[in-house]
């Protein structure tokens, strides 16, 4: 039985950084396609417009029902046979995962406006005030209550969901870790590193999301 040795990856330690700052990048970005898509997604769903909503909803089965390395994989490796035009691998990676987390974030919050008593709409509607105030002002902040840990749990499927960029080549954590396991021969030592950050980021954004709850209530 061959013991640990982490000082095997310690002579890659920027290796590791690099691929983090990589994975934050990758993570931010793709968060903030999702969040501006998703609402305005959400908004649109609720509208009474029928040919509107059925667009809409095939849009999102289309990442509900499609693996996101599948989508992944269409970005970078087949959109080029189409196009003719090369997709860098981060262009690929954050229009991925912000397409597919729109989708999750639009549902999200179309639920929690579709959840705030419609006597907020009339009253809206009472006071005169027009459909974009009425939900900018009245029902969006209502509804972001009781959607807010679930978009927080988004945050972190995003965040984790980031770890299949390595499958295109971007070199971010866990490309890092199979960069170091292909130079030392040791896989546990430089994949528990990953693990192991992955893990804190994630329990720090939990901690985040609990505390929102409670700020709510």
């Amino acid at each position: 039985m061959t013991s640990l040795n982490f000082t095997v990856v310690e002579p890659y330690a920027q290796m590791f950084w690099s691929g983090l700052a990589v994975t934050l990048e990758v993570t931010g970005v793709a968060l903030l396609i999702a969040f501006a898509l998703g609402f305005l997604i959400a908004v649109l769903k609720v509208l009474p417009c029928r040919p509107l909503r059925a667009v809409l909803d095939f849009y999102t089965s289309i990442f509900r029902g499609i693996p996101l390395i599948v989508l992944l994989f269409i970005a970078y490796f087949a959109t080029p046979q189409l196009t003719g035009y090369k997709t860098s691998m981060f262009a690929a990676s954050v229009w991925t995962l912000g397409l597919n987390g729109s989708a999750t974030v639009s549902e999200t919050v179309r639920g929690g406006i579709q959840g705030v008593d419609r006597g907020q709409y009339d009253a809206a509607r009472a006071i005169g005030l027009g459909y974009p105030t009425m939900m900018t002002s009245i029902v969006i902040p209502q509804a972001l209550r009781s959607v807010a840990p679930a978009l927080v749990n988004e945050v972190i499927t995003v965040l984790k969901s980031s770890s299949l960029v390595a499958t295109i080549g971007l070199m971010d954590m866990m490309r890092a870790a199979q960069s170091v396991q292909a130079l030392t021969y040791r896989a546990f030592e430089p994949f528990l590193v990953v693990a192991v950050v992955y893990y804190v980021i994630v329990m720090v954004l939990v901690a985040v999301s609990k505390r929102l709850e409670r700020r709510l209530r």
